[in-house]
């Protein structure tokens, strides 16, 4: 910020220190580009004071006429191969002598599984203008 900017800030805000204490009051600036978005200091005098927010001129555009439906649409999801974990399977086993004792049947591990294309329904929310 450059030190007009500031002193410019500065007289502002000795100025509305000045006014009647429910005087509201809002201040625009440009710093920077054009492209870039503006400051704005939106101050109540005598309560409550906002903190500044950024404004984008790009977007001020006001929509005055319409109102706002869910839509709703099929939408197709393509198949693709899911890595899935399989969990060891533990049971009676018999070892070489014939002896029965507990442990694992199944290793378990790792397996691709394919999952086939399907359709689902999505909703989103659309600005109808009238």
């Amino acid at each position: 910020m450059k030190p007009v900017h500031s002193l410019f800030a500065v007289a502002l805000i000795g100025l509305a220190a000045t006014l009647p204490s429910q005087t509201r009051f809002q201040v625009r600036a440009r710093i920077g580009q054009p492209p870039a978005p503006a400051v704005v200091v939106d101050a109540a005098i005598g309560g409550q004071h906002h903190a500044p927010h950024h404004h984008d001129p790009r977007r001020s555009f006001r929509r005055s006429h319409g109102r706002w439906e869910l839509r709703t649409e099929r939408v197709l999801i393509p198949g693709y191969w899911h890595d899935e974990h399989v969990p060891p399977t533990w049971g009676w086993i018999h070892d070489g002598c014939g002896r029965r004792h507990w442990g694992i049947v199944d290793p378990g591990g790792c397996r691709r599984v394919w999952v086939p294309p399907r359709y689902e329904l999505r909703t989103r929310r659309v600005f109808v203008a009238c």
